[in-house]
């Protein structure tokens, strides 16, 4: 994975959750169970999932998808939003 490729998802993921306080974001290649690329996109937000418009976070694969292409990526992007609070746990309960 390229720098730029991840420089450009944390852009946009920041961009697109403007107001959301975003503690990380993971980008990681994998392939699905057909074989075809995907990338496993993790953020992880600090403030309030509540206050955060649902649609924004449903419409980030359409949003990402065309930066991509423009990358040469043929990954699909496959979103996780996590609590801060939630990630620590599983963190925590994986060692």
């Amino acid at each position: 994975m390229t720098n730029s490729l991840e420089k450009v998802v944390k852009q946009t993921v920041r961009q697109h959750l403007d107001g959301a306080t975003i503690d990380t974001i993971t980008v990681q290649p994998d392939e699905d169970s057909d074989g075809d690329p995907v990338l496993r996109i993790t953020v992880v937000i600090s403030s309030d999932m509540g206050a955060i418009d649902p649609r924004r976070l449903t419409s980030m694969g359409r949003i990402m998808r065309p930066k991509l292409e423009d990358l040469g990526e043929p990954g699909f992007p496959i979103f996780r939003f996590i609590s801060k609070r939630d990630y620590k746990r599983l963190k925590h309960e994986a060692a």
